[in-house]
């Protein structure tokens, strides 16, 4: 008597449990489901790579209503990562996302930017273009960066350099006496009495 083969309409392979060759019988363990596909064609399309790994719903930020966090692979950073067909093999899932619902994106330096500051979110209302230097100023503004104080450079707390201020502009010291009081160069105490550095407080940790 022949081997039988796979009961799954257009399979060819030889039946191995309940009537299912071992790839169909494995998603059936594994999903409940002998059809579900457990890895996406290498040539699907970037909306039907965002369809198969799916997200979660998630607030984050009210205002904006849900976030739709990427439920495949990350980065460090936390930032989803999808493949696509042709030479550039992978792509950050947030890009895909707005290529695919949103529009093209510009050659150059254009990175797109998350309104709701979370980063495996694919939610197209939630993401804009923007340049480098908008990413900075973002991180800076929602406090995801150590400035101030907790900066791994800092030398002075908010508190001292506010002290600084007020007895350099009251007059009778100079930048020189402040600086050697305070151990750090007089060009520090240059630029924190002119306001070129530590021009906001520090971020709280959140």
């Amino acid at each position: 008597m022949p081997d039988a083969t796979c009961s799954i309409e257009g399979c060819e392979k030889r039946s191995f449990q309940r009537g299912w060759c071992p790839m169909h019988y494995t998603r059936y363990v594994r999903h409940g489901d002998p059809l579900k596909l457990t890895q996406v064609s290498p040539n699907a399309t970037l909306a039907e790579r965002l369809a198969f790994t799916g997200w979660t719903l998630i607030v984050r930020r009210p205002e904006l209503g849900f976030c739709w966090e990427w439920k495949g692979r990350r980065n460090a950073d936390g930032y989803g990562w999808t493949s696509q067909p042709g030479p550039v093999k992978n792509l950050l899932a947030h890009r895909a996302a707005y290529i695919e619902w949103v529009g093209p994106i510009p050659d150059g330096r254009v990175i797109v930017r998350h309104r709701c500051d979370n980063p495996p979110c694919i939610n197209p209302a939630h993401l804009v273009l923007g340049a480098d230097s908008d990413n900075s100023h973002d991180a800076l503004d929602r406090l995801r960066v150590a400035n101030g104080e907790r900066a791994g450079s800092a030398k002075l707390t908010d508190a001292q350099v506010a002290e600084i201020r007020t007895r350099y502009a009251a007059g009778g010291v100079s930048q020189r006496a402040l600086a050697a009081e305070y151990g750090v160069w007089h060009q520090h105490i240059s630029r924190l009495t002119r306001f070129q550095k530590r021009k906001t407080p520090t971020n709280p940790r959140i």
